[in-house]
């Protein structure tokens, strides 16, 4: 679970508790494609949509996400037992292809999420819903790095002719860029870049909902003054990089709520 942005410094208005909620942030999104970009903002909007087999619980320990169990094997291999009746947003069942088409996707060379799986050598499907991972050595961080490791539906992919990862140097446009089907709690309803990101309650979602937001919108907002503005005017609900230089006097504003937490980053 990356909610990184809503815990770094998070600011919310009156309103927050509405089932829907309107979001601000510098940064747009650059793909939908989960296996083309590691890019912050790219990575906390697409992980609405798509899921790992492993995620974060609240205090950042590793829990079951797609997969609902796993065995060391060896130091090399690694198997997972991958949840049952779980569905993409268009209705297809998850299963163990969806892995391993994922993995071999993920490694295309036009992206730069290598590094989720990097050390791994082969996913083996074993039945329907297990998996085995391969491991070129040892790896006592496997569990977090697959965090990232998103799935993608193999016959959405293929329906789309989004088998590819897009070249994002190169400009191009795919199917899979600008639309998103994927396992996780929000469906995408649309994306319009440098404008607004909006976002729907999956219904069907195999997990349980936390909170009342069944709708929410996400904005980019680049200069400081204006995302903050915005704030105070009850146009957004939440910024989520608030500006150093604004934090103690909106700390002061009794309509405001400022959280500080952890980040997940170390240096």
């Amino acid at each position: 679970m990356r909610f990184l942005p809503l815990l770094v410094s998070l600011l919310l208005g009156a309103s927050a508790q509405a089932a829907n909620l309107r979001w601000a942030a510098q940064n747009d999104i650059l793909t939908f494609d989960p296996h083309s970009q590691n890019h912050a903002t790219t990575l906390t909007m697409t992980m609405h949509v798509y899921e790992g087999l492993t995620r974060y619980d609240r205090n950042y320990n590793v829990e079951p996400a797609l997969a609902t169990g796993w065995q060391e094997i060896s130091p090399t291999h690694w198997r997972f037992s991958l949840r049952k009746g779980v569905q993409f947003h268009d209705g297809a069942p998850f299963t163990a292809d969806d892995v391993v088409f994922s993995f071999g996707r993920i490694r295309q060379p036009q992206g730069t999420m290598q590094i989720y799986v990097a050390g791994v050598s082969e996913v083996k499907k074993i039945d329907d819903y297990t998996v085995d991972f391969i491991l070129a050595g040892p790896n006592p961080i496997l569990l977090r790095n697959i965090i990232d490791f998103r799935i993608m539906s193999r016959s959405w992919a293929e329906k789309t002719r989004s088998q590819n990862i897009q070249d994002y140097k190169a400009r191009e446009e795919t199917y899979a860029s600008r639309n998103a089907n994927g396992t996780g709690p929000y469906i995408l309803k649309g994306w319009e870049p440098d404008k607004q990101i909006v976002f729907t309650v999956n219904k069907n979602w195999w997990g349980r909902h936390d909170g009342n937001v069944r709708d929410f919108t996400y904005t980019p907002i680049k200069a400081d003054a204006t995302r903050v503005s915005a704030l105070l005017s009850g146009d957004v609900d939440m910024v989520t990089d608030l500006p150093t230089q604004d934090v103690e006097r909106l700390r002061r504003n009794d309509k405001l709520k400022v959280i500080d937490g952890p980040e997940v980053r170390t240096i």
